[in-house]
């Protein structure tokens, strides 16, 4: 209490005295500044010490590292979504190009189907009785909704399905021919053999038979043949040779000094590339072959019974049918259907060739050794024996396709085996190798002294080099 008043006295002397008020109120507002200095420096020291303790950029580092990583997870996302996209941007083409293949094959036969190739040339096919028999055992594809032939299954794909349908398959054997007649459009149409002008001890023989096909079949043939090739006009063919030797023997006839490298070649194949045979195209000459196969159209089945027929060969043991033309100036060297010292019995045992039209002048075809020479005219049908009945292939049975002089020649033509195999007559899939361009043909060229160019459509394994080496190997 004493010390209240005392200080109470004090500051009312201190009121009574301007000049020690003066001096308190200077010290008032320096303690103020002092105050607002430390007020304003504590804030400023913490700050300073909070970031030596927690640099920003450390936060930034990890911030940064952060970033990269979800960039990096986003960039593996973003390849695998391409990776994704581009395979399936590939099966979609591959199933586009199947597609098409499909749908090319299938129009093939009812191209010759349209164009009435029957058995008589003055009658529809439709309630005849070798229409019937062939839906009844060829039932129609089924069409989806959108209009397109639906996909084959491809169970013979399987090993287990392949076993069992070898298991199940039982070949037949044909040894011989055996030559009798048939009857064609209400004609009795007799088997003719081609007597030899030369002596021989051969197992060949050859026969003929006029008006084999009536001229709406062999019109027919060569229409569907024609709009089927010309499909293929849109793209350059691909050319194969079966080895390098045989190409340069063919650019030494066309007089052209082309420089071959191994970088002409498509990886993996004996066939050109598609520079280089868009430029053997301007120079070289082929014949052209369009493959149906049994099934694919009525006509197949009405060809394969008058064959029996008239020949003996059965239609188990037969082939795909190939419709092949001859422009001017080609023709086909001499050769044997067969393989001359072949070991197996699945080989070219017989041939019948069908002329679908009279050639002016060329075009025959010609048994060297035997002196058989036989004109092309409408309608005839020949057919010979390669092989004789103990399977061996006969030298003898060597024939060439004279060049057309003037005109063009149209054939139909179709093997039989001495000995069937369970893919005989059925169309086989095609290869991926080489990459290719829908509608993209095949020119190949094999064998220079005993084959020529020829055109197909269709694409077989034996341009492939491994398919080659690994034949090799078993042989």
């Amino acid at each position: 209490m004493a010390r209240n008043r005392k200080s109470l006295k004090n500051r009312l002397k201190t009121l009574q005295n301007p000049e020690e008020m003066n001096k308190r109120m200077d010290k008032m507002k320096e303690n103020k500044q002092i105050k607002l200095f430390l007020v304003l420096l504590l804030p400023t020291i913490f700050l300073v010490v909070g970031l030596m303790i927690f640099p920003p950029w450390g936060k930034m580092e990890i911030a940064s590292k952060v970033d990269t990583m979800v960039e990096t997870v986003e960039g593996a996302d973003k390849e695998a979504v391409n990776l994704k996209e581009e395979k399936e941007e590939e099966k979609k083409k591959e199933d586009e190009k199947e597609h098409s293949r499909e749908k090319r094959n299938l129009k093939y036969g009812e191209e010759v189907e349209k164009e009435k190739v029957n058995v008589d040339s003055g009658k529809e096919l439709s309630g005849s009785k070798g229409e019937v028999e062939d839906k009844q055992a060829l039932p129609k594809r089924e069409v989806p909704g959108d209009g397109k032939p639906s996909k084959p299954e491809k169970t013979g794909n399987s090993p287990r399905k392949l076993k069992e349908d070898e298991q199940m398959f039982k070949p037949t054997t044909q040894k011989s021919l055996n030559i009798g007649s048939v009857n064609v459009a209400g004609r009795t149409v007799l088997g003719v053999e081609l007597k030899p002008t030369k002596s021989h001890n051969s197992s060949v023989r050859v026969y003929k038979f006029d008006n084999f096909l009536t001229d709406r079949e062999c019109n027919g043939l060569i229409q569907a043949h024609k709009r089927h090739a010309q499909e293929f006009s849109m793209v350059d063919p691909i050319f194969c040779f079966d080895h390098i030797s045989t190409l340069k023997k063919h650019l030494r006839d066309a007089q052209k000094k082309l420089k071959i490298n191994e970088s002409d070649y498509i990886t993996g194949t004996y066939c050109l590339d598609t520079k280089f045979s868009a430029e053997m195209k301007t120079f070289l000459k082929w014949s052209s072959s369009t493959a149906f196969y049994p099934g694919e159209s009525p006509f197949t089945k009405i060809f394969e019974d008058r064959v029996k027929e008239a020949t003996g060969l059965n239609p188990s043991n037969g082939g795909k049918f190939q419709v092949t033309s001859y422009p001017q100036g080609v023709g086909y060297k001499t050769h044997t259907d067969c393989i001359l010292d072949g070991y197996d019995f699945r080989d070219r045992m017989g041939t019948i060739l069908v002329y679908l039209q009279d050639v002016a002048e060329g075009g025959e075809t010609i048994f060297p050794e035997l002196g058989i020479k036989v004109k092309p005219t409408k309608g005839m049908a020949i057919v010979w024996n390669n092989m004789d009945e103990r399977g061996n292939c006969d030298p003898l049975s060597l024939h060439t396709a004279n060049e057309v002089v003037d005109g063009h020649k149209y054939i139909l033509q179709r093997w039989y085996y001495y000995k069937s195999f369970l893919s005989l007559g059925q169309r086989p899939p095609e290869p991926d190798v080489p990459e290719r361009l829908p509608g993209t043909a095949r020119v190949s060229c094999d064998e220079y002294e005993h084959g020529s160019c020829r055109w197909y459509d269709e694409w077989n394994y034996d341009h492939l080099i491994e398919y080659q080496l690994k034949k090799s190997s078993l042989s």
